[in-house]
């Protein structure tokens, strides 16, 4: 007769294993889940400040980062469901980057973390309890000490890779100087608008000069000198800002007020109500239909057409001035 104490040991050992590969493949869908929606609803402006910081010490721009970002989710989640006894490790160490991000974003009174895109707002303090919750059942499953080996060491390998290049071959980014159509479209596009790398450029020779925006804003028709003003109805920033340029604007020197739209923009939840006016102030408006990743107000100062000076996140305090 069989002793029980030698056969409770590969028993508890086995549910074990099945403990821990439920934990590492329930972790792969939910970060699967969040990368889907990234891509597909994302855009760079919802990438964590520390995110970007990281992305910017490492020379990447803000467009690359948010690729970059998405790219190794996906090749955790490759890793993870092809061959576990890596996959957990890979696992562990981005719950716990997750953690840290949303413990950033949480301190800095941030409202939705963005980790699945624009489609659904997530709560930091929420998606903080759920990651660190499947980090501690991941962990409690002590899956270094029960899980198999897995697929071959090319399939992760290779998975990851194609995990990695998949931002690139599904881009939402519109093209500068291309045209979008002829067959050719781009499902939820955003358009970067990076402007601090517009100074020195010719105006026509900005996204906003080039197709497919130029068809949206016809640059020639704007005053080719003096300040231009990004905003957009739901930002307070813009508000204050608008209402500063308003009250100290008096038809000095040309203005012109290009508003980025939204699809959620309405007459209930517009804040930006005074903005400069008058025989020198002209407007223009990009459509809802594009996501814009700009940090606003931003402002451009023109000289004779050419971006002589740009920046994000204007206030009262650091607005451009035109040269005396």
């Amino acid at each position: 007769m069989p002793d029980p104490l030698e056969s409770s040991v590969p028993v508890n050992s086995d549910r074990r294993a099945r403990f821990a590969l439920a934990a590492v493949w329930l972790i792969a869908a939910w970060v699967l889940a969040g990368a889907v929606f990234k891509l597909g609803w994302g855009t760079p402006a919802l990438l964590p400040a520390g995110v970007r910081a990281f992305g910017e010490r490492l020379g990447l721009g803000l467009g690359l980062t948010y690729k970059f970002a998405i790219g190794i989710e996906l090749a955790i989640v490759a890793a993870a469901l092809t061959k576990p006894r890596w996959g957990w490790l890979l696992q562990v160490a981005l719950l716990v980057v997750f953690d840290v991000v949303l413990t950033q974003q949480i301190a800095a009174g941030v409202a939705n973390c963005g980790c699945f895109g624009a489609k659904f707002s997530m709560d930091p303090r929420v998606m903080l309890g759920i990651d660190s919750t499947l980090l501690v059942a991941l962990l409690a499953a002590r899956p270094w000490s029960c899980l198999g080996p897995g697929l071959p060491y090319f399939v992760p390998l290779a998975l990851g890779a194609i995990g990695i290049a998949v931002p690139w071959f599904y881009d939402r980014e519109l093209p500068q100087g291309e045209i979008v159509g002829n067959g050719k479209t781009i499902e939820n596009p955003y358009a970067l608008l990076d402007i601090g790398k517009w100074i020195g450029q010719d105006i026509w020779d900005t996204p906003l000069g080039k197709p497919p925006l130029s068809q949206y804003v016809d640059v020639k028709a704007l005053p080719l000198d003096g300040l231009w003003v990004f905003w957009r109805a739901t930002c307070d920033h813009c508000a204050v800002h608008l209402k500063h340029l308003a009250e100290t604007e008096h038809d000095e020197r040309d203005i012109t007020l290009v508003q980025l739209e939204e699809p959620n923009d309405s007459l209930a939840n517009q804040v930006v109500h005074a903005m400069p006016d008058g025989l020198r102030v002209q407007r223009a408006r990009l459509p809802a239909s594009i996501s814009y990743v700009l940090q606003t107000p931003g402002e451009l100062l023109l000289e004779a057409g050419k971006v002589v000076a740009a920046q994000e996140a204007a206030n009262p305090e650091n607005g451009l001035k035109s040269p005396r």
